[in-house]
């Protein structure tokens, strides 16, 4: 049996890869449902988001209507303080108008007073003022007796009317003054309640003010709250339609099934399950094909996609990962070099980048696997040339 050491180890890397792939395919599976579980994640994280912003909107609308309740409240009390210092302000022109009354009637009976004193003065003067002895002489007078006394009867009687006249003015005028006095009074009274509801005003525009200032503080932030709310809104449907068009895409992935193209030109010389080498007794449980082909070979991805994963992977190399929706997932490994990144949207046939070296192996090769929800299916029944 002639001895070929390229067969040998390539019989080898295939069972030591097999190993690896074995031992780390969950790692690679939890690699393709990455990109997945991150927009279910990121679906339940703006879901949850926005339930809490409508909360919050919902208690800042709450605040609002009860500050707006408030001002309204605050509103009315301060008509009705209006309406009740104009009534004082007209009141209080009543008791101007009132005090100005009673002194122009107070003056015209102080008048009348200094005329009724001046003729108790004449009439003093006239009859009870004569000088001492006169009354003898009035006595001893030829005048009749009776009509003397008729006539000092007479005189005491108008004077004790003029008397009661007199104290009559006194009452009146005492009376006018007292009047004045009290409409006065009156008069601060209304001033000083005036100010003091003038006072209860300018505190209520004060707290009117504030309450305005709040509400317009507590609108902005419903604003705001509807303003993040609809943004949230917007990136929970874009990644609803990035779902819808993953599931999509999946279908028509599922639909091309047994027509993709080959990932690179070469020649399969590992496939898929469970191989056996009777000369070296080695068994190895492929999850993917090896492709054998020329150095810087480009390799194309086999259908559009997202990449979700570009970077050296322990037992794979240089691994690109293309989620195709639906769970379905495209791998490529022991790429020389990358032409792509994490999160680039690739069309069919796209360059992702070139082939590189084997790990276990100086021959140039890609690895190819095709998954569905991590698990690994056979890459020749999805492509339709080798």
């Amino acid at each position: 049996m002639n001895y070929n050491p390229k067969k040998f180890i390539s019989g080898l890397t295939l069972f030591i890869l097999g190993i690896l792939v074995f031992v780390l395919g969950p790692g690679l599976s939890s690699v393709c449902a990455d990109r997945d579980n991150e927009i279910a994640r990121d679906l339940n994280i703006l879901n949850r988001e926005i339930r809490q912003n409508r909360k919050q909107e919902k208690r800042a609308q709450l605040r609002h209507d009860s500050v707006l309740k408030k001002i309204d409240k605050l509103n009315r009390l301060r008509i009705d303080l209006k309406r009740d210092i104009t009534k004082l302000t007209e009141e209080a022109q009543i008791a101007k108008m009132q005090v100005e009354e009673q002194k122009i009637d107070a003056a015209r009976l102080e008048e009348s007073l200094d005329e009724v004193r001046q003729k108790f003065c004449l009439r003093l003067k006239i009859r009870y003022c004569q000088p001492p002895g006169n009354w003898l002489d009035f006595l001893d007078s030829n005048a009749d007796l009776t009509e003397n006394l008729n006539t000092l009867v007479y005189g005491r009687r108008v004077l004790e009317s003029d008397k009661r006249l007199q104290q009559s003015y006194l009452n009146l005028l005492g009376e006018i003054r007292n009047r004045n006095s009290e409409v006065e009074k009156r008069h601060l009274f209304l001033a000083c309640l005036k100010q003091e509801q003038g006072d209860k005003i300018v505190a209520l525009e004060e707290n009117i003010a504030k309450k305005n200032e709040l509400l317009y503080k507590i609108k902005h932030q419903v604003e705001e709250h509807k303003k993040l709310v609809a943004e949230l809104e917007e990136v929970a449907a874009q990644l609803k339609r990035m779902t819808r068009e993953s599931a999509s895409i999946a279908s028509n992935f599922v639909a091309r099934k047994g027509n993709l193209p080959m990932p690179v030109d070469g020649i399969v010389v590992s496939f898929f399950g469970i191989e056996k080498d009777s000369r070296f007794a080695t068994v190895t449980r492929n999850k993917g094909i090896e492709i054998e082909t020329e150095s810087d070979s480009p390799v194309r991805v086999v259908y559009r996609g997202d990449v979700v994963f570009a970077s050296w992977m322990k037992g794979y190399g240089n691994l690109l990962v293309v989620n195709h929706g639906g769970g379905y997932y495209s791998v490529y490994a022991h790429l020389d070099k990358f032409t792509c990144m994490v999160n680039d949207q690739l069309q069919a046939l796209d360059v992702v980048g070139k082939v590189g070296q084997g790990q276990f192996s100086d021959t140039p090769s890609l690895y190819f696997e095709i998954r569905k929800d991590g698990v690994p299916e056979d890459p020749l029944i999805w492509i339709s040339q080798l």
